[in-house]
């Protein structure tokens, strides 16, 4: 399900690209009082407008237990004048996986993208506030460093 997911947006996102991209980031997922390292791959491909699709799968250990995690994310690229630092917003979607259970949740992105002078390089620093429909619901959050590698 997961390559079928991820493949299926890779296509769309290939065939109508102007900028794919592959990325990875470090960072820390949690809720309240719960803070853990986190940390995973992605790929995205920039689209006509500014916005930008993107899919990718995160891993956090809880207890010791694996969880993986998918996303799926819409992003807008927004314009600030005068700066190489680019913000963009959005909104997206997850499936977490641990222990023969599955959960899903919905997130908003906000985050800041600035490209690396002289490598095909872009450092970005994004925080996702979301809700996890599992058991009673949470209110979570990523907080996310990373770069992507633009072909």
């Amino acid at each position: 399900m997961k390559k079928l997911i991820l493949g299926g947006l890779l296509a769309l996102g290939f065939a109508l690209a102007q900028a794919p991209y592959v990325g990875g980031h470090v960072g820390l997922f949690g809720t309240s009082g719960l803070n853990l390292l986190n940390g995973g791959l992605h790929a995205g491909v920039g689209l006509q407008g500014g916005l930008e699709v993107r899919g990718g799968v995160d891993f956090t250990s809880v207890s010791g237990v694996l969880t993986t995690g998918i996303s799926t994310d819409v992003l807008m690229n927004l314009s600030m004048p005068g700066s190489a630092a680019l913000p963009y917003a959005g909104f997206g979607g997850n499936l977490w996986f641990s222990s023969g259970t599955t959960d899903f949740g919905v997130h908003a992105t906000l985050g800041l993208k600035y490209p690396i002078a002289g490598a095909p390089l872009t450092a970005f620093l994004e925080v996702q506030p979301g809700y996890a429909f599992a058991g009673a619901g949470a209110f979570v959050y990523y907080l996310k460093v990373g770069a992507n590698y633009g072909f």
